[in-house]
């Protein structure tokens, strides 16, 4: 993912809740599964706490770890002092007192974060690692888009136009992006331009760049059973849908699997 010295994300953190933080779509589900399991919760690539935070009533121990501490620089701003949020690469989970409030009861990932890993070798070592803070028997989620056809032939390098909003101070701020897609590597590599201009019409531009590595359901259910994860249910939304050929999300509980280390 990324380099140990430079936070891939920290422009991207300056924009990230002005478009996303009002998303609340899939928050019933997380709360679901959160009370459901009754004891410590684990949220790997927190960003800046969009999820966390509607848990925070629930009266259990939530931890969030995240490699951006400037991600985490929001989190810690927005939730409370007893939310444990810490600074660590999800392929580091397994690592000796790496996470406090270790094992967890539910273990889960948001929104395609975990397409951020970059090669096979860095999800089956997150997979492994979450499987070594889980209890037997305790719940992943996966949260990933799907990888339609017809959706990877529009990443052709085009800019797009894809958010605006006005801040307090008369400051417009617009977002185009320019996506392009490597089939042999699956990996859509997206260019972010974020454009402010001040009440006087003056514009500057931030510019971040990122990739991500998209993953197809019979792949990840073959990475789950490398890790020895045992898949209980694939659903196709956030309303836990069946999947079929016409699901944008592939949203996949795991357990572990009988006599695995856990």
């Amino acid at each position: 993912m990324n380099d140990e010295n430079r936070d891939t994300y920290e422009i991207l953190s300056r924009y990230y809740d002005l478009e996303f933080d009002a998303f609340e779509t899939d928050i019933d589900m997380y709360r679901q599964f959160a009370v459901n399991a009754g004891g410590p919760v684990l949220e790997i690539g927190c960003g800046s706490g969009r999820v966390l935070a509607s848990l925070t009533d629930l009266n259990l121990q939530l931890t969030g770890i995240d490699n951006s501490r400037s991600m985490l620089d929001i989190a810690r701003s927005r939730l409370p002092s007893e939310v444990q949020l810490v600074a660590c690469d999800m392929r580091r989970l397994a690592e000796p007192d790496a996470l406090p409030n270790a094992p967890y009861w539910f273990a889960f990932s948001a929104i395609n974060t975990f397409l951020h890993l970059p090669d096979v070798e860095s999800q089956l070592m997150t997979l492994s690692g979450l499987r070594s803070v889980v209890v037997t028997g305790g719940i992943l989620l996966l949260d990933l888009f799907v990888p339609h056809p017809d959706y990877l032939v529009t990443l052709d390098g085009r800019l797009a136009h894809e958010f605006k909003t006005l801040l307090p101070g008369g400051t417009r701020i617009d977002k185009w992006a320019a996506r392009t897609h490597d089939l042999a590597s699956q990996t859509i590599d997206t260019t972010v331009f974020f454009d402010a201009t001040s009440d006087t019409g003056q514009l500057t531009r931030f510019v971040d760049r990122y990739s991500t590595r998209y993953i197809h359901l019979f792949e990840l259910e073959h990475l789950l059973a490398r890790a020895e994860w045992e898949i209980v249910s694939i659903y196709g939304g956030y309303d836990l849908e069946p999947f079929d050929s016409d699901s944008e999300r592939i949203i996949v509980l795991a357990t572990t699997k009988a006599g695995a280390a856990g």
